[in-house]
C-alpha cells in the first residue's frame, strides 16, 4: 500500500463518534425540549392549582410566557460546548447561573410589567423544572457520549511522552476521546494504515511538528477524504483549554496563521469602539456614585493620596492610567516588582478593593479616551514587559489589539505574579486575540460581573 490510496476499510467499520459541531446542535436540541415540555409543565401545574381551563384561550393568554424557553437557551449558550458538556462540574455551574440570571431578570421585570402579562407562580414552576430536565438530559447525554459507538477513538502521529500528555488532557477535559494508538512519526505509511484499520480511530492527532515523509502525508490525505479528522495538537489544546498553547506552536506562527484571524476580526473595530464609549460612560456614572464612599475608605484606612498613576504598555504605546491606591504609600520604594497572593504591602480596604476589582473602574477615564477597551489583553507595565518578552515566546503579540479593564485572561487565570504566571496568562490572550467579537466580548463581560459579586478578584 505504499505510496497508494488508502485501503478500502469497510466504513462501517470505523468509529467516527460526535464532531463539536454535532454535539451543540443535539445538546441545543435537547435543552430546547426541555425548556418547552418544562413551560408545558408548569402552565398545566398553574391550570391544575388555579382552576383556569387548560385550553387554546388559556395558552394564548399567557403566550409571553414562551419568552422562558428562548431566554434559556440562550443563558446556556456557552454551556454548549463539548469541553462544558461533558463536565459535571460546569453543567451544573451552567444551570444553577442560567437559572439565577432568569430569576433576577424576571423578577425585574414583574415589578414593572402588567401581572396579567408575567404572573409569577408559572415561572418559578418552569425554572424548577427546567432545571431537573435539563439536568436529567445532560446527564443521559453524558453517559452516552463517554461510551459505546459515540465514544471517540484518536491515533496519536508521534511521540510516546506526547501521547502521555494527550490521554491526560482528553481524560481531565474531554471523556468522549480516548487514544486508542501511538505511532512514531517515522512509522511508514503502512503501520499508520494497519494502526487506523485496527483500531478503528475516528481522528489522528498530529504530535510532531518536523515535516512527515511523503508517503505518510500521503497517508493522511486519504483518510482524511474517508472521514478521518487529522487535527494538530495544538489545535486539540485549543479546542479544548479555551487558549493557544505556546510551546506547541511554530516560530512564525505570528506571521503566518495569526494576521489572518486578526483581519478577519477588524472589521468589528468600529462597532467595539462605540460599544466601549458606551460602556465608558456608563462607568463614569458609577464611579461618580462609588468614588466618594472608596475614597473616605482608603484616606481613612492609610491616608492620602486615594487614588495613583502608573505607567502602561498596550496596543504598541505606552500610556497613563488611573486606579484607587489599594498598597500602602512607598510601596514600590525599591522598584517595580510583581504583587503576590499574600502580599503584605496591600492595606486592608486594597485587599477588598481588589478582590471587587473596585480599584481599576477609574481606568474607565482611560477607555474614554481610547487607551484602552472594556475587553482586551491586560495592559502590563512597561519595566515587566521588557522582562517577559525575553522569556515568554509570542509576548508581544498581545500588543496587537487594545488592551481591558477585563479580558479572557483574567476571568480564567489567577493574576500573574511570576513568568510562569504571565505565560498562561498570554495563552489565554492569544486565545482572545483569535477568537475576538462582541458576543465574546458580552460572555468576558458577564463573567466579569460574575467575579465581582463572588469578590473572586485578587
Amino acid at each position: 500500500m505504499s505510496g497508494g490510496a488508502a485501503p478500502a476499510t469497510d466504513q462501517t467499520s470505523l468509529r467516527l463518534g460526535l464532531q463539536r459541531p454535532e454535539h451543540r446542535m443535539l445538546v441545543l436540541a435537547g435543552d430546547a425540549c426541555c425548556g418547552v415540555v418544562a413551560l408545558v409543565v408548569a402552565l398545566r401545574t398553574w391550570n391544575i392549582t388555579t382552576g383556569f381551563p387548560f385550553d387554546a384561550t388559556f395558552l394564548q393568554r399567557w403566550l409571553a410566557l414562551w419568552l422562558l424557553p428562548a431566554a434559556w437557551l440562550l443563558v446556556l449558550g456557552p454551556a454548549r460546548s463539548p469541553r462544558a458538556v461533558l463536565s459535571l462540574q460546569r453543567t451544573l455551574q451552567a444551570l444553577t447561573g442560567g437559572a439565577a440570571g432568569i430569576a433576577a431578570g424576571y423578577l425585574l421585570i414583574y415589578f414593572y410589567a402588567p401581572r396579567s402579562v408575567f404572573p409569577r407562580l408559572p415561572a418559578l414552576y418552569f425554572l424548577w423544572e427546567t432545571v431537573l430536565l435539563t439536568l436529567a438530559w445532560r446527564l443521559c447525554y453524558l453517559y452516552a457520549v463517554s461510551r459505546g459507538v459515540f465514544r471517540r477513538r484518536a491515533l496519536v502521529l508521534g511521540r510516546q511522552a506526547v501521547g502521555e500528555r494527550l490521554a491526560i488532557l482528553f481524560r481531565n477535559h474531554a471523556p468522549d476521546v480516548e487514544i486508542a494508538a501511538q505511532i512514531d512519526p517515522d512509522s511508514s505509511d503502512r503501520e499508520l494504515d494497519e494502526a487506523v484499520r485496527t483500531h478503528a480511530v475516528s481522528e489522528i492527532i498530529l504530535a510532531h511538528s518536523a515535516p512527515l515523509a511523503p508517503a505518510l502525508v500521503h497517508s493522511l490525505v486519504g483518510w482524511q477524504e474517508r472521514g478521518i479528522d487529522v487535527i494538530p495538537m495544538a489545535v486539540e489544546y485549543e479546542h479544548l483549554l479555551l487558549r493557544v498553547p505556546i510551546a506547541d506552536l511554530p516560530p512564525d506562527w505570528m506571521f503566518t496563521s495569526l494576521p489572518e484571524w486578526v483581519r478577519a476580526r477588524d472589521a468589528s473595530r468600529t462597532v467595539k469602539r462605540i460599544v466601549d464609549i458606551g460602556g465608558s460612560l456608563a462607568g463614569l456614572a458609577l464611579l461618580a456614585l462609588v468614588a466618594p464612599f472608596t475614597a473616605a475608605l482608603i484616606a481613612l484606612d492609610s491616608g492620602r493620596p486615594v487614588f495613583y498613576r502608573q505607567r502602561r504598555l498596550g496596543g504598541g504605546r505606552v500610556f497613563e492610567v488611573v486606579k484607587f491606591r489599594t498598597m500602602v504609600q512607598g510601596a514600590e520604594s525599591d522598584g517595580p516588582r510583581w504583587a503576590n497572593a499574600a502580599d503584605a504591602r496591600v492595606t486592608r480596604v486594597g485587599r477588598w478593593l481588589r478582590r471587587s476589582r473596585l480599584d481599576e473602574l477609574p481606568q474607565v477615564i482611560s477607555v474614554l479616551r481610547g487607551d484602552m477597551s472594556i475587553v482586551g489583553p491586560r495592559p502590563e507595565r512597561p519595566e515587566f514587559a521588557e522582562q517577559l518578552e525575553q522569556q515568554i515566546p509570542f509576548y508581544r503579540t498581545r500588543l496587537m489589539v487594545r488592551p481591558g479593564l477585563t479580558g479572557w485572561a483574567q476571568v480564567n487565570a489567577e493574576y500573574g505574579d511570576s513568568v510562569d504566571g504571565a505565560a498562561l496568562k498570554l495563552e489565554y490572550d492569544l486565545y482572545y486575540i483569535k477568537h475576538r467579537s462582541l458576543l465574546f466580548d458580552l460572555w468576558i463581560a458577564l463573567r466579569t460581573v460574575g467575579t465581582v459579586f463572588s469578590l473572586g478578584g485578587r
